[in-house]
């Protein structure tokens, strides 16, 4: 905490300088506050007028060189704060217009990931995110290359990565048993070990019609998730064997803007995400052996925005496992037996869209399991006020 308090501070008190030109950082503040009640049963919130601790971000970013620039996020989230993006990236001057980027920061797979919650046109994260590349999104320490592809008339990027995997570090193995609250649950270290991951997009974008444009993009990542010792004989002195388990995730995203004034705006956006990995279960033996799943997970959503300053919207989820259990060896996250969906509506103000915003929601999630587990559904309402201070407008809310 007090490295990252430094570097602010000197971040804040100092130039960025070479032989041709001296360029102070942009410092911006973003910060979110959310009250909310639910509707479930046995829960401390239910019925009640609940606040969460305000989440804050402070942005300090900009050129070190007429070639390269810098970002620093700082978050502040649950009473804690953590150093959520750190790099840099080259963004002109190499051969055939390459960008390289390098540090810690939010990956390109899909759109949405790419993109800061303060800037959805929704409040809650998408439920496959959350299964799959958990609470903060798919933010991980490494580098990538990007490149642009002579596609004529369509742009056309395509971004290629290595990463240190940390990422996944909460994406346990599992098996299909799975515990409820009343039972016990055993957690398993995660031990990756030396073991990279990679993450690849590429995206075109059409301009439809002077009103309009879409967007679509084809990603995937793979590499090991996890390695476990388990035992394929029911010998107890039999020395267990020592297996990686790898993941593929594909995804397909795609978002259509249309524009036909400055007054007013409709945009439909959709994901897609498809889960191929190995497991461990156990078999009537109970003896360890190896599986392939395969899930997915997707949301769709439309928002509209009229008069500039309102809009309104819909957001629908699905995805394999349950939203909310914690990943560990025994789990319902994560898996190809449960599911979970959702459907969330909103209602915007945006006085000035780039400077705050005022959103009311309500979200509803249901829930299946494969034992026939019976769980009431949960309702939230939720009301969020966002502010942006200083120049970080790079996307508006």
């Amino acid at each position: 905490m007090r490295i990252l308090i430094s570097l602010i501070l000197i971040l804040i008190t100092s130039n960025f300088s070479n032989s041709q030109t001296t360029v102070n950082p942009d410092i911006s503040a973003i910060g979110e506050f959310n009250m909310f009640t639910n509707f479930n049963r046995g829960t401390p919130e239910y019925g009640k007028l609940n606040f969460d601790i305000p989440n804050a971000e402070l942005y300090v970013e900009g050129y070190l060189n007429p070639y390269a620039r810098a970002t620093l996020n700082v978050a502040f989230h649950e009473g804690e704060f953590h150093g959520e993006e750190i790099y840099a990236n080259i963004v002109r001057g190499l051969p055939l217009d390459i960008q390289i980027k390098a540090g810690k920061y939010l990956l390109g797979f899909g759109k949405i990931n790419t993109i800061h919650p303060h800037a959805w046109s929704f409040i809650y994260r998408p439920l496959f995110q959350q299964i799959y590349f958990g609470e903060e999104g798919f933010n991980d320490i490494g580098f990538d290359v990007s490149f642009f592809l002579p596609t004529g008339d369509v742009y056309t990027t395509l971004d290629l990565g290595i990463f240190k995997g940390d990422a996944l570090s909460i994406q346990h193995g599992h098996t299909e048993e799975h515990q409820h609250e009343s039972e016990e649950e055993h957690h398993y270290e995660v031990d990756r070990g030396n073991s990279p991951i990679f993450v690849g997009r590429v995206g075109s974008f059409f301009s439809l019609t002077d009103f309009s444009n879409l967007e679509f993009g084809l990603s995937g990542s793979y590499g090991v998730y996890n390695r476990l010792d388990f035992f394929t004989s029911i010998d107890s002195n039999a020395i267990p064997d020592n297996k990686s388990l790898k993941y593929f995730y594909g995804g397909i995203d795609l978002k259509y803007k249309y524009r036909p004034d400055s007054y007013n705006q409709l945009i439909l956006q959709a994901e897609f995400l498809w889960n191929a990995r190995n497991v461990l279960r156990k078999n009537d033996l109970d003896i360890d052996s190896e599986e392939e799943i395969n899930t997915f997970g997707a949301f769709i959503y439309i928002d509209y925005r009229f008069n500039r300053i309102f809009s309104i919207g819909a957001k629908y989820d699905f995805t394999y496992g349950i939203v909310g259990d914690e990943p560990n060896y025994n789990t319902t996250a994560n898996d190809d037996q449960n599911k979970t969906s959702g459907i969330e509506s909103w209602f915007g103000y945006y006085p000035i869209e780039e400077t705050l915003a005022l959103r009311l929601g309500i979200q509803h999630l249901m829930f299946n399991y494969a034992d026939g587990f019976d769980r009431d559904g949960e309702t939230t309402i939720n009301l969020q006020l966002i502010f942006s201070l200083g120049p970080h407008k790079a996307h508006p809310f």
